[in-house]
C-alpha cells in the first residue's frame, strides 16, 4: 500500500535584484506556507502591500543593502491574491506592483485580486494590478458596468451587464500569459475607466 506523502510548509525567498525589482513578480503559494525578502541591491529598499481586502502580509519599512529581511511571515489570510511594491530608499523610485497568490484547497480554487471600482476608477494604487499565470481577479462595482478586456482573449468574455457587487472571478486564460491586459469599464451614464492587470510568473 502507497503512503500518502504530506507537504511540507514552504519558505519562499523573494530576491530583490540589483535593479530593485521582484525576481518572483507572479508566485503562487499555500496558505501555510512563509516568505521573505533578500535585498540584493546596493540601497536600501521597503516593501508596501496593497490589498484592498486585507491586509495578508504586513509591510515591510526597511530592508538594507545586501541584506535580507529580519524574519519571515505568513500570509493572514488565505484564497486571496495581494499586490506588492519596492520602493528605493535612496531615491524613492518605486517598481512593482508584482503578485502574490495565497491558494488554498486545489490549484483551481480562485484566490483573486480585488479591484475596488469607485466612478469606473480603481484607486491610484491599484490602476495598474499584477497576478501570477493563470490568477484571478475580481471587481466591487458601485454600479452597473458593461466589462470589457484588450486583448479579448485574455480573460473569459463577460457576461454584461456586471455589477453592483462582486463581478468575477475572471481567471487569466492560458496563451495569454506573461503579458498585459487592459480592462474597461463603461457605465450606463457614459463614464468610462481602465486599467491594467500584468500576467506574470
Amino acid at each position: 500500500m502507497a503512503t500518502a506523502r504530506v507537504r511540507q510548509d514552504v519558505l519562499y525567498t523573494i530576491d530583490i535584484n540589483t535593479l530593485g525589482q521582484s525576481d518572483s513578480p507572479g508566485l503562487v503559494i499555500q496558505q501555510t506556507d512563509t516568505i521573505t525578502f533578500n535585498n540584493l541591491a546596493p540601497f536600501a529598499v521597503k516593501i508596501q502591500f496593497i490589498a484592498a481586502n486585507g491586509p495578508v502580509f504586513n509591510d515591510i519599512a526597511n530592508i538594507p543593502a545586501g541584506s535580507a529581511q529580519g524574519s519571515s511571515q505568513g500570509p493572514q489570510k488565505g484564497a486571496i491574491t495581494v499586490n506588492y511594491t519596492i520602493t528605493n530608499l535612496q531615491n524613492q523610485s518605486t517598481h512593482g506592483p508584482y503578485g502574490i497568490q495565497v491558494t488554498v484547497g486545489a490549484p483551481n480554487n480562485p484566490a483573486p485580486l480585488l479591484i475596488p471600482i469607485s466612478a469606473s476608477n480603481a484607486p491610484a494604487n491599484q490602476k495598474t494590478t499584477s497576478i501570477p499565470l493563470s490568477g484571478w481577479v475580481e471587481f466591487n462595482l458601485d454600479q452597473g458596468y458593461n466589462l470589457s478586456w484588450n486583448p479579448s482573449t485574455a480573460f473569459p468574455a463577460p457576461a454584461n451587464p456586471v455589477g453592483p457587487g462582486t463581478a468575477g472571478p475572471y481567471q487569466a486564460k492560458t496563451g495569454n500569459q506573461a503579458k498585459d491586459a487592459t480592462w474597461t469599464l463603461a457605465s450606463t451614464l457614459g463614464v468610462t475607466g481602465n486599467g491594467t492587470v500584468h500576467i506574470r510568473s
